[in-house]
């Protein structure tokens, strides 16, 4: 049987120093449901290619962290990166989609496809033909009392390479600057720390990101609402927020996979290394969700996306996956990060 919860998370640092240790293919493990109580849940990449041994011997070898049961779970849906950042293009600038997000759309609202347009100009994407696109997740207010969009560092701000005062912020966002598509110009984001190469919670030497976070604050003559596109009209517009819990139903809006729902089921979990430009990065307290009934929650131009519970309320901000988990920042941090609100 599973045990309390407030246990789960006493031990969680030591229970990772253990199962990460025991077995390389894990990727991210967390608190979640075991029996009337909670347990761990460890995510392997299956998929991966590892020394002789075997998976099974070695997990098999932590079948519990004391008496606080472990669970795995095998995801092969990526060959070489079990998590992967970004959940973001590149596209192409005139690809059609059924997807609404991907449109232009004013006044802006959650869930819409947006650009960092000088970073695709630095790193030569639109020059190759595509661009790096992402999700506005919702809007907040900043400490000025200016109001901003908020999502991911990776989208707004091109994992650390972003220049504060200077990046334009298109929706939908192309491949040439067009003075109509923009819609704010990047303020501040939370700078992702890499670990050095081959850290683990195992071997020590991790650094880690609490969020992968950033906002744009709006230019004065755009227009928002704080609501979904008018089709949208099965799910309650963002209000608010609150703390995640293990059960918890929630869903999204995002750019490529549009309105999705899901089922909160890790908490506090640590996951890595994810590749990002800097280096490999390392998060914790991180909710982990999965889509209802085996359906994909999120995929690659989701990242940003609110993931808001069926109430409205916003409990954390999409940033990775892999095709079943899709991993997300816990809005409290995010918002204390950013030193902003949602109005």
């Amino acid at each position: 049987m599973g045990v309390a919860y407030g246990l789960a998370l006493e031990q969680l640092e030591s229970a990772a120093s253990g199962v990460f240790g025991a077995d390389k293919k894990v990727r991210s493990l967390g608190i979640g449901r075991h029996g009337s109580g909670f347990g761990y849940v460890a995510v392997r990449n299956a998929a991966a290619i590892q020394p002789l041994g075997g998976v099974e011997a070695i997990a098999a070898a932590v079948p519990s962290f004391g008496k606080i049961p472990v669970t795995y779970i095998d995801s092969q849906n990526d060959p070489k990166s079990l998590v992967k950042v970004p959940h973001t293009g590149p596209g192409s600038p005139t690809a059609a989609s059924l997807v609404p997000e991907q449109a232009n759309h004013r006044p802006l609202v959650c869930g819409l496809q947006i650009e960092n347009f000088d970073d695709d100009v630095r790193t030569g994407v639109i020059q190759g033909g595509n661009i790096i696109v992402g999700t506005l997740g919702c809007f907040v207010t900043l400490q000025s009392g200016n109001k901003a969009i908020l999502s991911n560092n990776h989208v707004v701000a091109g994992e650390n390479r972003g220049l504060r005062g200077n990046d334009r912020i298109m929706q939908p966002g192309s491949g040439a600057f067009t003075a109509a598509e923009q819609a704010g110009t990047l303020t501040d984001f939370v700078a992702v720390q890499p670990s050095p190469a081959g850290a683990t919670p195992a071997g020590g030497g991790v650094i880690f990101n609490d969020v992968d976070a950033g906002v744009a604050q709006l230019l004065a003559n755009v227009k928002f609402a704080q609501t979904y596109l008018s089709t949208r009209t099965s799910v309650k517009p963002p209000g608010g927020t609150a703390a995640a819990a293990v059960g918890d139903q929630v869903f999204k809006v995002g750019r490529t996979t549009g309105l999705t729902h899901g089922e909160v089921t890790q908490v506090s979990t640590i996951v890595g290394p994810i590749p990002y430009a800097p280096g490999p990065c390392w998060f914790q307290n991180t909710l982990v969700v999965e889509g209802l009934d085996g359906t994909m929650f999120s995929d690659h131009g989701d990242s940003g996306s609110a993931v808001v519970r069926s109430d409205g309320k916003i409990v954390g901000l999409l940033f990775a996956g892999n095709g079943q988990q899709t991993y997300v920042c816990d809005i409290g941090l995010v918002l204390q990060a950013l030193q902003c609100t949602i109005p």
